[in-house]
């Protein structure tokens, strides 16, 4: 079952919420970037001006350095791209479902839960919003057993009226139908 599961919520498109993970992906990318930038050119600037300085004829050896750092530096710098763009899809995933989930609870579907892949951010939330969706689920139930009690008795008043209360027995008919549709919008 498990596998199932598994299979279930497999995600096959990479960016699920693209503004939010391009965002987090730009925000990630420019924050390693400008680190690796100060850090990466303060040691580079003190290490070549030591080393040109006290051997002028290393000078060839610190271009070929400098290709190879770009290089190097290009690739990390992708690394952490697809490093970043994984970290995203494991936060965005999640609150999609939230958002599909706080949608369906919204129409009125108590009986919805949020239901995450294992491993993914956001469990804790799950569980609370689980546990807040499944409160609601038993308040609107106590309103509609509240709501059909009240129309039962409603209904038998009406009866119990003598021939000539039409006038109150439609009205009480009116009030039977109005606690009738009361909690009818909730799937409980």
């Amino acid at each position: 079952m498990a596998q199932n599961e598994t299979r279930r919520f497999q995600r096959k498109t990479v960016l699920i919420k693209r503004t939010l993970q391009l965002k987090y992906i730009l925000m990630v990318f420019l924050s390693v970037l400008v680190a690796s930038m100060i850090v990466g050119g303060d040691i580079y600037y003190s290490l070549t001006r030591t080393l040109l300085t006290e051997c002028p004829s290393a000078a060839d050896h610190v271009a070929q350095f400098n290709t190879i750092l770009l290089v190097k530096t290009s690739l990390y710098l992708g690394l952490m791209l697809l490093i970043s763009l994984y970290v995203s899809h494991r936060f965005a995933g999640p609150i999609y479902r939230f958002e599909k989930s706080a949608q369906a609870v919204g129409a009125g579907d108590l009986t919805h839960r949020v239901s995450l892949r294992t491993g993914d951010e956001l469990m804790e939330l799950q569980e609370e919003f689980n546990g807040m969706v499944a409160a609601l689920q038993v308040l609107v139930q106590k309103d509609r057993n509240l709501a059909k009690r009240l129309s039962e008795r409603v209904g038998e008043l009406a009866r119990g009226l003598p021939e000539d209360a039409d006038a109150l027995r439609r009205e009480l008919g009116e009030l039977t139908v109005e606690l009738d549709h009361l909690t009818s919008s909730f799937k409980v």
